[in-house]
């Protein structure tokens, strides 16, 4: 039985406490850029992708507390190439360890491929996010390449590691497959 649930969020079900999660330390994976992420923007980005109809935000629900400790991002879809990125956030530390991002990453991979037809999906990791590169590896996806020192991370230069998942419906027979263990080791 599953211990969480993903719920479709609109601009209006941000909650204050978002800002706390994004901001946190905690998040200096989740974003590139070191930027703040403020409520308006959150709120703002939600609706566009919902006007466009290819970018979708979800509440992680916690089912057995029935709280809400993190969002999934799916998108921008592109219905051209059958492609999406996914980005997974636990926000809420205390449910951190317990293997939930990996229960995640696969519920949204099957929602992604079944409800909303995406062929391939794909996400990048800083290589020093070990915890969530382990999670979509137990999710079944790949690592499918590495930039290397592509981004400036709490201090350092750090590789970008590229995951992705193939749609087992769309992609028959030999699929690309490679893992690099020194980065699942830190």
């Amino acid at each position: 039985m599953s211990r969480i649930g993903l719920e479709l969020l609109g601009p209006n079900d941000v909650k204050d406490e978002w800002t706390e999660w994004f901001n946190s330390s905690h998040a200096r994976y989740y974003t590139r850029s070191g930027r703040e992420i403020g409520l308006d923007e959150l709120r703002s980005s939600i609706a566009l992708g919902l006007e466009r109809n290819n970018q979708f935000t979800f509440g992680i629900r916690h089912l057995p507390d029935n709280v809400l400790i993190g969002t999934l991002k799916l998108g921008p879809i592109d219905a051209q190439h059958g492609t999406a990125d996914m980005a997974v956030f636990i926000g809420a530390q205390e449910y951190l360890g317990q293997g939930l991002g990996a229960e995640v990453v696969k519920e949204a991979t099957t929602m992604a491929f079944e409800k909303y037809g995406v062929q391939k999906l794909h996400s990048g990791v800083l290589e020093r996010n070990a915890p969530s590169i382990r999670a979509y590896i137990k999710a079944g996806w790949i690592i499918e390449g590495v930039l290397h020192k592509h981004c400036f991370n709490e201090g350092v230069r750090q590789d970008w590691i590229l995951i992705s998942c193939f749609n087992p419906r769309d992609f028959k027979g030999t699929l690309p497959v490679g893992i690099r263990i020194d980065v699942l080791n830190k």
